[in-house]
């Protein structure tokens, strides 16, 4: 072999070497990424975090008087009459939207319901200056009666597209159909810990979405090669995302009775072990992509354990998605209870539209889509 051509195989030697360390450090990299939680979204808190608790101190404060008047009745049609006001004035900016808050107040007749369900539309229509303005008057007095007759036919044949523009994306069909399937699962926690599907289902979609749309590229290139890494490392397993660590703390939580997340002895048992391998049976568990019931369990569980904690401490969070969705995000250990909790957690940038993993919770949840097969 002459001289040149030796020097050709040591440049060529060389080179595939160093793409193969280049390739080996960017393994490394993202084992390391993910074994730190390095991958995480930057935490930030919603700018509209006390939109959401002045409508619960709101809606707390009405509460507490009705229960000390009589005449709940005429209460309740006061309530009905803002109510049918404000989907009337809604009507002309996304009338899809406000019949769809119609139905969801026909079946449940929930002034708070509908109310939450407003908000959620209105902070999506926040761009419309004149529109909080208007809102406003049909809590006054004098609000106009708008007959459900003719707010019926007024909604009749919406024209307006959904203003959650996300829920008309692609990767939000593909997740539709797949939770869906789930909806026996999904039932079965909801019963077993007396939780609302609903609200469990409103923290998976998040962490669906979230995965979607900020760490696609991500995973295809990184996370793929490494997934034989997953039982040694902290990658997040099963639909929920949940991490080896939450998962042994929410295990920990409802044997230890000294615990403020401690549930009672009649859920002492539901993560118990069959095996001798609690390590290989719990990952068997959250990763088992033919049955998620073990993933919705476990986020299940500390969704409950959060509410549990701040129950304790004098706050009552469990029909707000926001907080609950948010302290599930940025971890149980950072849950303390107060009585102004923010709404945040991961950024999520879908299309135009900029969400903290709090608010998209709270805008599916909401948001009355899935509310034939994961009613409220």
């Amino acid at each position: 072999m002459g001289k040149l051509a030796k020097k050709i195989l040591i440049i060529i030697s060389k080179i595939i070497g160093a793409l193969a360390l280049a390739f080996l450090l960017i393994l490394v990299a993202g084992f390391l990424a993910v074994r730190f939680n390095l991958t995480k979204t930057a935490g930030d808190v919603d700018e509209n975090t006390g939109i959401y608790n002045s409508l619960e101190d709101s809606l707390t404060a009405s509460r507490q008087i009705i229960a000390f008047l009589p005449g709940n009745r005429d209460i309740a049609k006061v309530d009905e009459t803002k109510i049918y006001c404000k989907l009337y004035i809604l009507s002309d900016y996304a009338d899809y939207n406000a019949k769809t808050i119609l139905l969801a107040y026909q079946k449940n007749k929930s002034y708070e319901l509908a109310e939450k369900m407003i908000l959620a539309l209105e902070l999506r229509l926040q761009d419309k200056s004149e529109l909080g303005n208007r809102l406003s008057f049909c809590n006054q007095d004098k609000a106009p009666e708008i007959s459900l007759d003719w707010l019926n036919q007024r909604l009749s044949a919406p024209k307006d597209a959904n203003v959650f523009l996300w829920q008309t994306e692609e990767p939000w069909q593909i997740i539709r159909q797949a939770v869906v399937k789930d909806k026996d699962s999904l039932n079965r926690v909801g019963q077993e810990l007396n939780i609302s599907p609903r609200l469990l289902l409103s923290v998976a979609i998040v962490e669906q979405l979230r995965l979607y749309y900020t760490q696609r590229e991500l995973f295809e290139r990184v996370f793929k090669p490494l997934k034989i890494l997953a039982s040694a490392n902290k990658m997040a397993w099963g639909v929920m995302s949940i991490k080896e660590a939450a998962a042994i703390l929410a295990e920990q939580n409802l044997k230890n009775k000294n615990s403020d997340f401690y549930l009672g002895a009649n859920y002492e048992k539901l993560l118990d072990f069959n095996s001798n391998d609690p390590v290989a049976e719990r990952y068997a568990r959250l990763t088992d992509e033919k049955n998620h019931y073990f993933s919705y369990l476990y986020g299940g569980i500390i969704i409950k354990q959060i509410t549990s904690q701040w129950q304790k401490a004098g706050y009552n969070i469990s029909d707000r998605p926001e907080i609950l969705a948010t302290l599930f995000n940025i971890g149980i250990q950072n849950s303390h209870p107060k009585a102004n909790p923010e709404v945040g957690g991961s950024q999520i940038s879908i299309g135009q539209d900029n969400y903290v993993f709090g608010s998209l919770a709270y805008e599916f949840y909401y948001s009355g889509d899935l509310m034939d097969d994961f009613p409220y």
